[in-house]
């Protein structure tokens, strides 16, 4: 998953695979990760399952030891 940094909208890979070329091409450059905001990167193509790829900040939870995406996506249903 991803997110916009200005709309705060989140997006699993597929969805935004699914946006029309237009609105994609709009976002692209204000993807986030959803723990650290560090810049992500939507990826796709004719072979390649969509997916997105961040640079993660030193201490984004989602990739230190003790974390997982399920684990952090799991702790955020809590909050809301």
């Amino acid at each position: 998953m991803a997110k916009s940094i200005l709309a705060g909208t989140e997006w699993t890979a597929t969805e935004f695979a699914g946006l029309l070329p237009e609105e994609q091409r709009a976002t692209r450059q204000e993807l986030a990760c959803l723990s650290c905001n560090g810049r992500a990167v939507f990826r796709a193509g004719q072979q390649r399952q969509p997916s997105f790829a961040a640079r993660h900040r030193q201490d984004c939870r989602l990739v230190s030891r003790p974390w997982s995406a399920f684990r952090f996506l799991a702790e955020a249903g809590r909050r809301t």
